[in-house]
């Protein structure tokens, strides 16, 4: 007949049960949220340290060319996370996303399957693995390295670990079709640059930290010229062809962190953070030159299609978002009075 167990090794048991419990169900709420795609996984690893009473882990995603990038991890050096790349097969990560099932390994170095040495930076002695799967395919593997009190992981962290990755593996799939729901919510169907809306939220978000920062901010309004001419003389299908194509020579002109939007009709607003008014009046006038220069297939007429451009900045208009729209459409207004085709800005 089996010895009882001692009441305090239960209570611990039930205890470890009832945490894990806990964590599983924070994991499943984030399946119905909305949280960003790096939300889910910050807390997927913030909570798997806790629990598993781990020094590092890490997320890698599996990228279309099969290769295997860090999204975010906790414990490792910044340069680590920046240049690590491995391939679907290679590694212990790696093994994981290609085989699909997770893998737990007591120690790394003496493991014959990996023949792995530890990096000079940090130590890893023993290490658990499991894939993110959703859609049928592994899609990201998670990583957890080092126990705290340096005991290698047992088999039962090993099933936290795959439980807690299918959950987060939902919760990922979610966050990327809500993001991408709102990445065409916020989009102009034509040009697919941002719309009004999305463009007014965003200038309320410079126009703050402008103003908390002290840092420059312009707006460039850009307009084509006798548009409805150029309607009435092609037709309304190659004048959409003709707003496309102003719309893709503003946005490959336009820095990754600038924002381009329809403003409405055939005006366009771009957000140039960290710019004053003389960088948005040259950027301005590389898009009046560049729309001029345009080859537009089958269009009727002799005139090139042309636009006029208004310019403003926080140093003219203030950290007022509706003051510096207004300035840069009052400039606007007088390129158009001046004969249009042409870039006008505070001071010229």
């Amino acid at each position: 007949m089996a010895a009882a167990r001692p009441a305090s090794t239960e209570i611990a048991e039930l205890r470890r049960r009832h945490s894990e419990l806990e964590l599983l169900i924070e994991t499943v709420q984030d399946r119905t949220s909305t949280l960003s795609t790096h939300d889910v996984i910050a807390r997927l690893v913030d909570r798997t340290l806790v629990h598993l009473d781990s020094e590092i882990a890490s997320v890698l995603t599996v990228e279309p060319d099969e290769s295997l990038r860090i999204l975010h991890a906790v414990g490792l050096p910044l340069e680590i996370v920046r240049e690590t790349r491995s391939r679907v097969g290679e590694g212990i990560a790696g093994h994981v996303a290609d085989s699909g099932e997770a893998l737990l390994i007591q120690d790394v170095e003496s493991d014959p399957r990996f023949s792995r040495r530890n990096h000079e930076r940090y130590y890893t002695h023993s290490c658990i693995s499991a894939p993110l799967v959703y859609g049928g395919r592994v899609r990201g593997v998670i990583n957890v390295n080092n126990k705290q009190s340096r005991e290698p992981f047992l088999p039962e962290d090993l099933r936290l670990l795959g439980a807690l990755a299918g959950h987060a593996a939902v919760a990922l799939a979610n966050a990327n079709r809500f993001e991408e729901l709102l990445e065409r919510a916020q989009r102009d169907a034509l040009t697919g640059l941002a719309n009004h809306g999305h463009f007014w939220t965003v200038l309320e978000t410079e126009i703050k930290r402008a103003s908390r920062h002290g840092r420059p901010l312009a707006l460039v309004l850009i307009d084509v010229d006798h548009f409805k001419r150029f309607n009435d003389h092609n037709g309304h299908l190659k004048g959409d062809g003709a707003l496309f194509q102003v719309a893709r020579t503003i946005a490959e002109r336009s820095r990754a962190h600038d924002l381009a939007a329809r403003y409405g009709g055939e005006e366009f607003g771009v957000l140039l953070p960290e710019t004053e008014a003389a960088g948005a009046a040259s950027f301005g006038e590389k898009i009046r030159q560049a729309v001029e220069c345009l080859a537009l297939p089958e269009v009727q007429g002799d005139e090139p299609l042309t636009v006029s451009v208004g310019v403003s900045s926080v140093e003219q208009a203030g950290c007022d978002a509706r003051a510096l729209v207004e300035a840069a459409d009052s400039e606007l207004y007088r390129a158009k009075a001046a004969g249009r085709n042409r870039v006008c800005a505070p001071a010229d």
